[in-house]
């Protein structure tokens, strides 16, 4: 492996969207941002902290995660090596899945109404595994115990950066194949019951996951992602 690619990781999740001020109301209500606007969309505010970027675009609407890397032109040869379209910092690898390549980002501070977790969700396991691994220098490890290797952790050598989940047949009709973003959140049966109310869908009820109790969603404008009440370490 390029020592340079070990420092590829999620660092944080840009929302493209038809209309800011719907979205902004719609996750303000759901997980409590609030929002500023600056030259090329909103930041968007979990107590205080920055949660995420919003910016509008053409349809649909859809989650980016953002992958940081110490030399993201590196990184890029490597993706396009790897079988990966690149058109600036978008990155679209083999399985058509889509995520953004930038230098020298901060990490989103993990915490309530902020990205907690990421998952790279795929039909085709051996093929993201090889992409992930060539592209990005992030190996799928089975955890201990697990009874296959249908979810497996990535990492570079240290502790696990992202998951990689193998989606079952009736996932692959409900879920998109690519980075899905965890949000940290209290209660995430409540949250789900509000994101209803408020014009989302719930695409995965709640359930208790070995990381926690996690709920699959679609904001008004179809954009999707899953919030999570991470598991307590220790059980």
């Amino acid at each position: 492996m390029n020592p340079s690619l070990t420092s590829v990781s999620p660092v944080g999740v840009e929302l493209v969207t038809g209309d800011l001020d719907a979205a902004a109301d719609f996750y303000a209500g759901l997980l409590g941002w609030t929002c500023t606007a600056g030259a090329d969309g909103l930041t968007a505010h979990a107590d205080g902290v920055a949660a995420a970027r919003l910016r509008r675009g053409p349809a649909p609407a859809t989650w980016w995660t953002v992958l940081g890397a110490a030399d993201a032109g590196q990184v890029r040869a490597s993706a396009e090596r790897a079988g990966a379209h690149v058109d600036g910092d978008e990155v679209r690898d083999p399985l058509g899945a889509g995520f953004r390549l930038r230098a020298g980002t901060t990490p989103v501070a993990a915490g309530p109404g902020r990205p907690s977790w990421y998952e790279y969700m795929t039909g085709d396991p051996a093929t993201a595994d090889r992409f992930l691994a060539d592209a990005l220098g992030l190996r799928a490890t089975v955890p201990p115990g697990a009874p296959d290797d249908s979810y497996a952790l990535l990492g570079a050598g240290g502790p696990p950066v992202a998951g990689r989940l193998a989606l079952p047949p009736p996932l692959r009709d409900l879920l998109p194949a690519g980075w899905m973003v965890y949000f940290a959140v209290a209660d995430p049966d409540d949250t789900a019951e509000r994101a209803r109310q408020r014009g989302g869908r719930v695409l995965v009820p709640a359930s208790d996951v070995a990381t926690g109790r996690v709920c699959a969603l679609a904001d008004p404008a179809g954009a999707v992602f899953t919030v999570i009440r991470p598991a307590r370490a220790g059980g």
